[in-house]
C-alpha cells in the first residue's frame, strides 16, 4: 500500500514542480480550452481516436468511457436506461450520441480526422451541453459545409499465448455531400480470452486436502453493421439518425482437474454456448425557434436477446457424464423519448426545461436440470417478466454570475412504475406492482482564480436505477452457486458531495487535479440475508434445520469518502515536449453493515487504493509513436452467506507501438497481460452460516491470464 501511495505522490508532486515544461500552444479561454486542427498536423492523424489520444488527460475519459459502454453511465455493471442528463464526457457539436449499443466510443475510430475542426476541453460547468459534467467534457466541433469522403480499414488480430489467432476486420465509410453527412461501417471480430486458476483446500488446522485447476477458454465471435446520419437543412435544424446490428456467438470451454490427497485424479467439464443479437435505432432532432430558444429531441428504440445452455459433467473413462445443465433466455427492450426547451435570458442566465419517458421491458427464463439415474430433473424454473415505465421532468438552471463564477443547478423529478411477474417451479404465479417517486436536486458551482486555477463544487441526489438481472436466479461460475432472485429490492438512495481544485500548467504542460468526495447511501444493494432462524410462532429454528439463504437486497445505510488525483505531464523540461505521462490515484474508504456476520465492513469488491498510469511518446520525425499504461489495484474482498474472502490484485500492464508505413498506413503492435497473474484470493469457508463461525475449510485460488498480442494495419482512401 505503501508503494502505491509513493508512485501516485512521485508522478503528481513532479506535475506540480515542472513549471518550465514546453509543450504545443492550446487557445484556453479559462473555462474552455481548444486543440484547433493545425495542434495535430505534426501526427498526421487518420481518425478522431488518433486525435483525442494526443491530448492530455483525455485518455482518462476514453478508459472511463470504454469501461461504460459509452452511452449513459454504469451503476452496478449495469448499463442505466433512459438518456438522463449525466453520461457521457465525449460529446460531438455540443450534443451526445443518441445511442447505446452503437455509442460515441465506438463512433470515436469511424469518424476521419479530415472531418474536425477543432477539439474543446470543457472544465466545470457550463451551459448549452447535452450533459451536466462536474469535471471535464470533451466536445468535437466537426467541420461543416465541406464535401469529404473518406475509407477507413483496419485489418488484424489478436493471439493468445499458446492458442489461437483471432482475425479482426473493420470497414467505414464517412462522408459529406451538401446538407448531408454519413459514416456507413462493419466489423468483424473473433476474440479469445484465456484464463488459468488452481485452488488449494485447507482443513481448519491448514492442512492440504485438496487441489484442483481450471483451464478456461472463452471464444467470442461477433458481426457488426453501424450508420450514422447527420442532415443539417440552411434553416438552422439538426437531424442526426444512427443504427447498429450486431449479432454474436460465445463459446467457452472449462475443463477442470482436482484431487484429492491420497485419491486418483477427477476430470470435470464446464461449457457453455450462447448466441446473441442486438440491434438499436436512435436519433435527435434540433430547432431553433426565433424568440423563444432551441428545442431538442433525443429517441431509441433498441432490443437485446441472449440464448445460453450450460453444461457440467464428469470426464470419465466410459465417457462424459452429465451432472447438471442450465438454460438461459433473456431479451431486454427499451425505448426512450426525451424532449426539451433551451432558452436563453439577457447575458447570464440559461434555461432549460423538459421530460423524459423510457418504456423497458425485461424477461428472462432461467431453469436448471439435474442428472441423475440416466435421466434429467427439473430442480429449479425462475420465469420473470419486467415491466418498467419511467418519466422524468426537469429543469436546468445555469448563472453566469461573472466571467469568474457560474453555477448551474438542476432538479429532476422521477416517477416510475415497476410490475413483474415470477413464474416459480412450484406454487402459484407471483406479481408484484411498485410505484417510485423521486426529487433530484443537484447543483454544480465553478470558480476560476485565474486561467489556470479552477475550483469546483457538487452536490447532487442520486437514484440507481434497478438491475433487473437480480430479480432471476442465475448460476454463478466462478464461485459454483446458484444465486437466488428477488424483486423486492428498492433503488438505491445517495448525496454525493464533491469539492475539486484544478491547476494547470502553461504552455500545455500538465494538470493537476484533487477531488475529496463524500458519499451518503440509503437502500445500499448488496447480498442480504433471507435465513429463517424461527419458526411463524416465533421459536427459534434449530441449526441443523436452518437453510442458509443470501439474495440481492437493500442495506439500510452506507457511506463512502475518499480523495481522488489526477495528474497529466508533458516532458518538455527533459527535452520530450511530445511525450506525456498521466497517473489516477483513488484512495476511497468505504463502510456498510454486513448482513451476514454483523460486522462493520468495505463494500464488496470495493480496493482502497486504485492507482492507473498512462504514457505515451510520440516521435513524429519517424513516424512512431509507443508508450504503456497500467493498473494497480489495493486488496478488496467478498462477504457471502457462508464465505468470506480477500484477494490480493496483480498489476495488469500493457504497451503498445504504432509506426506509420509506407502509404501513409499505420502498422499498430499491442502486448498485454505483460505480468499474466491477475489475482489471489483467500477464502473461509463457514459449515453453514457464519455467524455461528465455524470454519470448515480454508482456499486460496490464483487467476492467471495468458499473455496477449495483437497486430493492425489501418489506413484510409
Amino acid at each position: 500500500m505503501i508503494k502505491i501511495q509513493f508512485v501516485a505522490a512521485l508522478i503528481c508532486s513532479a506535475v506540480v514542480i515542472s513549471y518550465s515544461a514546453s509543450g504545443q500552444e492550446a487557445k484556453s479561454d479559462t473555462s474552455v480550452i481548444t486543440y484547433d486542427k493545425e495542434y495535430f498536423i505534426k501526427y498526421d492523424p487518420l481518425t478522431l481516436l488518433d486525435m483525442l489520444q494526443r491530448v492530455p488527460g483525455v485518455q482518462t475519459i476514453l478508459d472511463s468511457n470504454r469501461r461504460q459502454g459509452g452511452g449513459g453511465t454504469s451503476s452496478g455493471g449495469q448499463q442505466e436506461r433512459g438518456f438522463g442528463s449525466g453520461g457521457d464526457q465525449i460529446l460531438i457539436n455540443n450534443k451526445r450520441l443518441a445511442g447505446k449499443a452503437n455509442n460515441i466510443d465506438s463512433t470515436l475510430q469511424r469518424i476521419s480526422a479530415a472531418q474536425v475542426q477543432r477539439v474543446e476541453i470543457i472544465r466545470g460547468a457550463s451551459g448549452g451541453l447535452d450533459v451536466q459534467s462536474q469535471g471535464l467534457v470533451v466536445n468535437i466541433i466537426m467541420d461543416e459545409g465541406a464535401s469529404t469522403s473518406s475509407t477507413f480499414w483496419k485489418l488484424g488480430g489478436r493471439y493468445s499465448d499458446g492458442y489461437v489467432f483471432s482475425p479482426e476486420m473493420q470497414l467505414s465509410h464517412n462522408g459529406s455531400a451538401e446538407n448531408i453527412d454519413y459514416i456507413l461501417g462493419v466489423e468483424a471480430k473473433q476474440g479469445q480470452h484465456i484464463e488459468h486458476r488452481d485452488d488449494t483446500f485447507y482443513t481448519p488446522a491448514g492442512v492440504v486436502k485438496n487441489k484442483s485447476e481450471r483451464k478456461t477458454d472463452n471464444l467470442y465471435k461477433t458481426l457488426r453493421f453501424n450508420a450514422n446520419l447527420t442532415y443539417s437543412p440552411e434553416s438552422g435544424d439538426e437531424l442526426r439518425l444512427n443504427g447498429q446490428f450486431e449479432p454474436g456467438k460465445y463459446t467457452k470451454l472449462e475443463p477442470r482437474f482436482s484431487e484429492n490427497v491420497g485419491s486418483a485424479r477427477e476430470f470435470k467439464n464446464w461449457g457453455e454456448s450462447q448466441t446473441s443479437e442486438k440491434w438499436e435505432i436512435g436519433g435527435d432532432y434540433t430547432k431553433k425557434i426565433v424568440g423563444l430558444g432551441t428545442w431538442k429531441t433525443l429517441f431509441i428504440a433498441n432490443r437485446d436477446r441472449i440464448n445460453k445452455q450450460e453444461l457440467f459433467e464428469n470426464i470419465l473413462g466410459v465417457g462424459n457424464v452429465p451432472i447438471f445443465k442450465n438454460n438461459q433466455f433473456r431479451v431486454k427492450k427499451e425505448k426512450i423519448l426525451r424532449s426539451s426547451l433551451t432558452m436563453v435570458i439577457g447575458n447570464n442566465h440559461i434555461i432549460e426545461v423538459g421530460g423524459e419517458a423510457a418504456i423497458n421491458n425485461f424477461n428472462k427464463l432461467f431453469t436448471s436440470q439435474d442428472f441423475s439415474a440416466g435421466a434429467y430433473s427439473l430442480s429449479v424454473n425462475d420465469d420473470v417478466t419486467v415491466k418498467e415505465n419511467r418519466y422524468e421532468i426537469f429543469a436546468n438552471h445555469t448563472y453566469n454570475i461573472s466571467p469568474k463564477m457560474v453555477l448551474q443547478s438542476s432538479l429532476i423529478g422521477e416517477f416510475s412504475k415497476i410490475s413483474s411477474l415470477t413464474v416459480p417451479l412450484a406454487g402459484g404465479n407471483i406479481q408484484k406492482s411498485t410505484n417510485f417517486k423521486f426529487l433530484k436536486p443537484r447543483f454544480d458551482f465553478r470558480y476560476d482564480f485565474s486561467e489556470r486555477d479552477q475550483l469546483r463544487v457538487s452536490v447532487e441526489k442520486k437514484v440507481s436505477q434497478l438491475d433487473f438481472q437480480n430479480f432471476v436466479a442465475t448460476y454463478d461460475v466462478s464461485n459454483d452457486v446458484l444465486r437466488l432472485g428477488n424483486t423486492g429490492i428498492v433503488p438505491e438512495k445517495s448525496w454525493n458531495y464533491n469539492l475539486t481544485y484544478e491547476h494547470r500548467l502553461p504552455n500545455d504542460a500538465g494538470a493537476l487535479q484533487v477531488e475529496l468526495f463524500y458519499r451518503d447511501l440509503t437502500d445500499y444493494i448488496e447480498l442480504v440475508d433471507f435465513t429463517k432462524f424461527s419458526d411463524g410462532s416465533g421459536a427459534p429454528i434449530p441449526r441443523a434445520k436452518i437453510i442458509p439463504i443470501s439474495k440481492s437486497g437493500n442495506i439500510a445505510s452506507a457511506h463512502a469518502y475518499g480523495i481522488k488525483t489526477t495528474g497529466s505531464l508533458r516532458l518538455g523540461f527533459v527535452g520530450l515536449p511530445e511525450a506525456v505521462v498521466s497517473v489516477n490515484h483513488v484512495w476511497e474508504d468505504t463502510n456498510v453493515m454486513d448482513q451476514f456476520s454483523g460486522i462493520q465492513r468495505p463494500f464488496k469488491w470495493k480496493a482502497d487504493h486504485e492507482v492507473k498510469f498512462n504514457f505515451r511518446h510520440d516521435i513524429t520525425d519517424l513516424g512512431l509513436s509507443y508508450g504503456f499504461n497500467g493498473t494497480i489495484k489495493g486488496q478488496n474482498g467478498r462477504y457471502e452467506i457462508n464465505e468470506v474472502a480477500s484477494t490480493d490484485n496483480g498489476g495488469l500492464y500493457e504497451a503498445f507501438a504504432e509506426l506509420k508505413v509506407w502509404n501513409g498506413f499505420k502498422l499498430i503492435l499491442k502486448f498485454e497481460h505483460i505480468t499474466p497473474l491477475k489475482y489471489t484470493t483467500d477464502v473461509k469457508v463457514y459449515k453453514d452460516h457464519v455467524r455461528y463461525n465455524e470454519i470448515s475449510q480454508l482456499e486460496t485460488g490464483n487467476w492467471n491470464y495468458v499473455k496477449e498480442y495483437s497486430v493492425h494495419l489501418q489506413g484510409t482512401f
